[in-house]
């Protein structure tokens, strides 16, 4: 009975939790909506689903039936945004007609940019220029999943906004709006509400301590801060107005720093060798997010009020002391950098397109119709004109009709694409000595964790192990787990380290999986020097040499490398070797699965742009 009463607990706490979070939601359409485009617009991020569409629904609820709504068609570049040849209504007058764009169609209203995390980064530069001077509010749709890159910053830089709707449940959407405020005495325009210097510069230096230190994310800050004092009915800005204007736009929760009392906070244990360390986060900030429990659910409902009497204490004081920030994922998207693949992939014949260009991109391609007629309308007349001086006879065998568009080579368009090379990470294991058993065992182990997370993205892992005299192909560049399973099964090990072999064999194989338009990252599993050379022959001076000269080609490469030492202490060997790579050394005692999953992912992570 305990377990069913803490479950249902548990369930109460996480729909109070979602329903204030979407609470919150409602507020921040509201704020856009009585702000428009002097906050620029709001980066949502969720993915499709009845909550995001509800939240949508409510935005366009809060700007009226009369403001215009236009979405920004996926995939379109940065001509549809301003005005451009209007071809049905050329070719039907035989003058170029222009059409209206897109920001000029939605002045006063909401524009919607679906999948704004895939937005190129030329469009996304055209469209935070036509936001100046535009009363245009940007309603960016994140849907990218927790790996995937953000939007780009030069449109999120200028959205005021920013509301997620992760881990809201669908029940919670029907709560209710909350009440306003309808003071006789209220203002009808946000820019009548005043502020106190005092909440200013507290403000601003709860901005600059959390990492926000941008100019125009700080006006956008004190916008809202009167904008949200306009709908409590108030003309003055109000502590309560200042702590959720830092939720809105920043993402910041004010919390109290200290413990409480009846909390024993056990102090953290030394890092397990290979653990990741999480970056370096600012002063009080904490990006950890966990399932709400019966003491969370408590801590959010007395934390609003606790952090609003330490902001007016802080006012009173003039410091921030006592204060901890914790921020949201706001700041944590913005520094993310992970793709979902490799080196970006221009002139490719398949990948989505980014300009149209006269020249094709390869031998064989099409020209793209409509860019190749609005080259060629604007000179239609010009060329009638001057064939019918020439003497040409519009209506003879083989020549043009009457009225038909006249194309020239130069008026050719063809698209330009480009796509995301997937990654291919290649495993050259140190197969030998008594140990190989253990370090192949939690290889296969990691092998199969990256296959099964790494399949989406289209990556690929290969292995290579080196013992005895030479160095062997075990896993060719795969993606299929169950193939990697049956390959992976039984692998040899024991006997000398021929590392120049393997060296060799990994570079030979990461060069041909660039040739195929991979990205390849090496990683090498190795716990002490090679003593066989090439040929076969034991001799550890010139296998030395060998495995030098190898590592300078890698170097010379630019290859992505990572040499981890999993000895169970520490070898100079292993050190040298990477040094002569160029690769990120890492040392693992106990070469556990999980943590050689984790750093390679990380890896591949990096390496993407």
């Amino acid at each position: 009975m305990d377990d069913v009463g803490g479950n249902a607990r548990f369930q109460d706490a996480v729909a109070a939790s979602g329903e204030e979070r979407w609470r919150d939601a409602l507020l921040a359409a509201d704020v856009l909506a009585a702000g428009r485009g002097a906050l620029g617009g709001l980066w949502l991020t969720a993915r499709a689903g009845g909550v995001r569409d509800a939240f949508v629904d409510g935005l366009l609820h809060a700007f009226g039936p009369e403001a215009p709504v236009r979405r920004l068609p996926p995939g379109a570049g940065s001509d549809v945004l301003h005005p451009r040849l209007d071809l049905a209504a050329t070719a039907r007058t035989g003058r170029p007609v222009a059409a209206r764009g897109l920001l000029s169609a939605v002045d006063g209203g909401l524009m919607i940019v679906p999948m704004a995390e895939r937005l190129e980064p030329g469009t996304a530069a055209t469209l935070a220029e036509g936001m100046e001077g535009r009363r245009v509010s940007v309603l960016a749709l994140d849907e990218a999943a927790e790996t995937d890159a953000p939007p780009p910053g030069v449109l999120t830089g200028r959205l005021a906004l920013h509301v997620s709707l992760e881990g809201i449940p669908l029940a919670a959407t029907r709560a209710a709006r909350p009440a306003r405020a309808a003071g006789a005495a209220a203002p009808r325009d946000w820019r009548a509400v005043t502020m106190p210097a005092g909440l200013l510069e507290q403000m601003l230096a709860l901005a600059l301590a959390a990492g926000h230190g941008s100019a125009r994310a700080h006006l956008h800050l004190f916008t809202v801060s009167r904008i949200l004092a306009m709908l409590a009915g108030q003309s003055q800005v109000r502590p309560q107005d200042a702590v959720s204007a830092l939720g809105l736009c920043l993402g910041i929760r004010l919390l109290s720093a200290e413990p409480p009392a009846e909390a024993e906070c056990e102090p953290p244990g030394d890092p397990l060798p290979g653990d990741t360390l999480p970056d370096a986060a600012p002063p009080h900030a904490s990006q950890a997010h966990h399932a709400p429990d019966e003491a969370d659910a408590s801590q959010a409902q007395a934390a609003p009020a606790d952090a609003l009497g330490r902001l007016e204490a802080a006012m009173a004081a003039g410091m921030i002391d006592g204060l901890s920030l914790l921020v949201s994922e706001r700041a944590a998207r913005q520094a993310k950098r992970a793709g979902k693949a490799g080196a970006q992939m221009r002139k490719a014949r398949r990948g989505r397109p980014y300009a149209t260009g006269p020249t094709p991109p390869f031998v064989d391609a099409r020209p793209d119709l409509s860019a190749t007629l609005r080259a060629a309308a604007p000179f239609q007349r010009l060329r009638r004109r001057a064939a019918a001086a020439a003497g040409a006879s519009l209506t003879g065998a083989g020549e043009e009709a009457p009225g038909a568009p006249q194309i020239r080579k130069d008026d050719f368009r063809y698209h330009r694409r480009r796509h995301a090379a997937p990654s291919t990470a290649i495993f050259v294991v140190d197969a030998s000595g008594s140990t190989a058993l253990d370090r192949l065992g939690e290889t296969k182990g990691a092998i199969e964790q990256l296959l099964a997370r790494c399949y989406v993205r289209r990556d690929e892992v290969a292995l290579i192990a080196f013992r005895a005299e030479g160095a062997d192909l075990l896993l060719p560049p795969t993606r299929s787990l169950v193939a990697a399973k049956r390959r992976l099964a039984a692998l040899p090990g024991g006997g000398p380290t021929p590392l120049a072999a393997g060296l060799k064999t990994g570079l030979e194989l990461a060069l041909a999986v660039r040739r195929r338009g991979n990205t390849p990252i090496v990683v090498i599993l190795t716990d002490g020097a090679g003593n066989v050379t090439l040929d076969g022959e034991a001799d550890r001076a010139r296998a030395a040499r060998q495995a030098e000269d190898i590592a300078r080609h890698y170097r010379a490469e630019a290859l992505k490398t990572i040499c981890v030492d999993i000895a169970r202490r520490p070898r100079p060997a292993v050190a040298t070797l990477a040094g002569q790579l160029g690769a990120d050394l890492h040392r693992l005692s106990a070469a556990r699965a999980s943590c050689l999953s984790a750093l390679v992912e990380t890896a591949m992570m990096g390496a993407r742009p």
